[in-house]
């Protein structure tokens, strides 16, 4: 078995069921491309409901950013939600909303149902808005309250700096509703779950060919075939050249996760909540404290990825900004991933012709919205329920694949020139 980049989540793998690379030729309803939480969580729910399905992933289950990023599982959209109101209309924003919410809760759910060894589950998150932000996020709860039935905890700026040994926030709110794991145990126990359920899980087993009509398609291997009724790319951030429609729309971006030394009395004392931390900007610093009392930090983003000791550099920087007591904290690992962005921001779920399904552009808040997608994908499939269409409406548009990486860092660099002058803010 290949072995997986090294991490902190690597490090503490605790869902260790292998699963064996394709050999021969099967045939099954649906195969499923991509063994992140996209990919798994739509084999989980065909399997669920019967359905015979195969799933494939070229590396291993959770390899790419499914099982390297910060952990938060958040209800909402990577945009915010102001700005799906905009974009949408607050009746149609409402709709998602609650299609966001109910991965989130499936995601819980599961969790607990199949005994998944993703924890400690760690509860609420705050959310902080920096220093020189002129607008308070009071009004923004009572918002949320009045048209999301969301209920956020506002803390005014004297709360935020006694919790917090930092300068860099100003006010902020604590969403109860957000819970942090550890995702690449998550979606290995996603794997594991369907498998239980009988779905085929085949590791290393990249996809040379898709190929096919409307009647029959099949998905090529080195040695092995799968032919199947209908294909679901759910490839993310290491799509490639796979299918040209899905690889042209995704723009795989570079963000970056690292984990200290376990730091003790230190850590309490400059961060004495138990809870997942995020900024309010354009690229956020999103952290949290782990059991072990390391501290765990992600954000940055990037067109490439570094060597893990440029990355270690990065984020020690940044800690050291934020938390000036923790300077001299080690970091034992660092790693980063690709995210798949799309240009509107937005997850999308759809179908190139029929038979040939998406799911990707989960990209900084994928944890619940890819639950979302498998139930979405899984009631097309076996029940013909459309409510899926509501997520193909943002669409596939072009954006150049990897040549996109491009104008997407020199839009990273505008933003973060823009937030130290207070621009950048984003719910």
């Amino acid at each position: 078995m290949s072995s997986y980049p090294k991490s902190y989540y690597a490090h503490t793998i605790e869902e260790t069921r292998a699963f064996p690379p394709l050999e021969g030729e099967i045939a099954v309803e649906t195969v499923v491309v991509g063994g992140g939480l996209a990919g798994c969580a739509t084999a989980l729910d065909l399997a669920e409901r019967g359905h015979k399905v195969a799933l494939v992933e070229g590396e291993r289950i959770g390899w790419g950013a499914s099982g390297r990023n910060g952990g938060f599982v958040a209800t909402g959209y990577p945009s915010g939600i102001p700005a799906l109101v905009e974009r949408v209309g607050l009746a149609e924003a409402q709709e998602l909303y609650k299609l966001s919410r109910m991965g989130h809760k499936l995601l819980r759910e599961r969790i607990e149902r199949y005994a998944i060894r993703c924890g400690p589950v760690q509860d609420g998150a705050l959310r902080c808005a920096m220093a020189d932000e002129r607008e308070t996020l009071e009004a923004f709860c009572g918002y949320m309250a009045e048209n999301f039935d969301t209920h956020y905890e506002y803390w005014p700026r004297e709360r935020v700096r006694e919790t917090l040994a930092t300068t860099q926030y100003g006010d902020a709110f604590l969403n109860p509703y957000t819970y942090a794991v550890h995702p690449l145990n998550l979606t290995r126990g996603l794997a594991r779950a369907a498998a239980e359920r009988d779905a085929l899980i085949f590791e290393e087993t990249p996809v040379t060919a898709l190929a096919g009509d409307l009647s029959r398609r099949a998905v090529h291997t080195p040695k092995g075939l799968i032919r199947a009724e209908r294909i679901v790319i759910a490839c993310g951030g290491y799509v490639d050249g796979l299918q040209a429609k899905v690889s042209r729309a995704t723009i795989p971006i570079a963000t970056f996760v690292a984990a200290t030394e376990p730091l003790g009395n230190r850590l309490r004392d400059a961060i004495a909540v138990p809870y997942a931390i995020s900024d309010i900007k354009f690229a956020t610093n999103y952290y949290r404290p782990l059991a072990d009392t390391r501290l765990l930090w992600g954000g940055r983003v990037l067109a490439w990825e570094p060597r893990p000791e440029r990355i270690a550099k990065l984020l020690q920087r940044d800690i050291a900004r934020f938390y000036p007591a923790l300077a001299e904290a080690r970091i034992d690992f660092a790693w980063g991933g690709l995210m798949p962005f799309i240009r509107h921001k937005t997850p999308v779920v759809g179908e190139i012709e029929p038979g040939l399904w998406y799911a990707t552009g989960f990209g900084g808040l994928g944890l619940a919205l890819t639950t979302t997608a498998g139930r979405l994908i899984g009631a097309a499939i076996a029940e013909g329920d459309d409510s899926w269409r509501r997520l193909q409406r943002f669409g596939l548009p072009f954006a150049g694949g990897k040549l996109g990486r491009v104008p997407a860092q020199l839009v990273y660099w505008r933003h973060q020139l823009a937030g130290l002058f207070g621009g950048g803010r984003n719910h």
